[in-house]
């Protein structure tokens, strides 16, 4: 069992791996309580992404509410469980951290597909990386772990944002194919956890949308210009990865 804490309330939960699964969802019910199910080989740090993003909708399922109590003395009794839960599990539930964090076999998603990721050290001047069914990260020996975390980072981020121009105006071709009023070009740039947004005019695009697939991108756009749940007949399918999936940084 891991923990999550929100406030001063803390979400009890467990991790379920099903190997063939490609994205994380979060399950909540009276008798198991919150599940998060979770591809194997996924880092660590987007679980903890995912159960930031969605910790109000699991409150208010667990408890109808996700205000936090008020009364001292319980509060205090609250802390005291805490405290005891934190120490049984704190040797395997790592703590929350803005550092990257990479291993061998981690997965990251790319227009809607979970790709491994291999780590090799050699004898090289510098970090490189290529791309062939998975991500292949060529680091000089002499590394620190945490200058390899940063350049894998940076590595990853770069990859990303040089194919964000050409797969968002792929999207855009399907899109304009149906709605007259479409732009005739979609620019990308560095948003906080959200899909798009209108600037001068122009839809600017999350770069990280890139990891939804081309159907999600293609409704975020249209939703822009038109109704895109009347427009697409599978509206549903198209803007589920937006609900169980959160668009940060590696």
């Amino acid at each position: 069992m891991y923990t999550y804490q929100v406030g001063n309330q803390t979400i009890d939960y467990k991790v379920e791996v099903v190997p063939n699964k490609t994205d994380i969802t979060v399950q909540v019910c009276d008798k198991e309580g919150v599940t998060v199910v979770i591809p194997r080989g996924l880092n660590p740090n987007n679980v903890r992404f995912v159960l930031a993003h969605k910790a109000n909708w699991i409150l208010t399922q667990l408890h109808g509410t996700n205000d936090v109590p008020s009364n001292e003395d319980e509060d205090k009794k609250q802390v005291v469980a805490n405290e005891t839960a934190n120490e049984e599990n704190r040797a395997e539930t790592p703590a929350p951290t803005n550092a990257p964090s990479f291993e061998n076999d981690d997965k990251f998603s790319y227009l809607g597909r979970l790709y491994r990721l291999n780590i090799v050290r050699d004898d090289v001047e510098r970090a490189d990386m290529t791309f062939r069914a998975k991500f292949i990260v060529t680091l000089p020996n002499g590394l620190s772990k945490e200058e390899a975390n940063n350049q894998i980072q940076a590595l990853l981020t770069d990859w990303y944002q040089g194919r964000a121009k050409d797969k968002f105006n792929e999207a855009l071709k399907e899109v304009r194919k149906h709605v007259e009023n479409a732009p005739s070009t979609i620019e990308w740039a560095e948003l906080q956890n959200t899909p798009s947004k209108e600037e001068n005019g122009e839809i600017v695009l999350n770069w990280r949308l890139l990891m939804a697939p081309l159907t999600t991108i293609e409704y975020v756009i249209a939703s822009h210009v038109t109704d895109a749940d009347a427009l697409y007949e599978d509206a549903t399918e198209r803007k589920q990865w937006l609900q169980d999936n959160t668009l940060t940084a590696f």
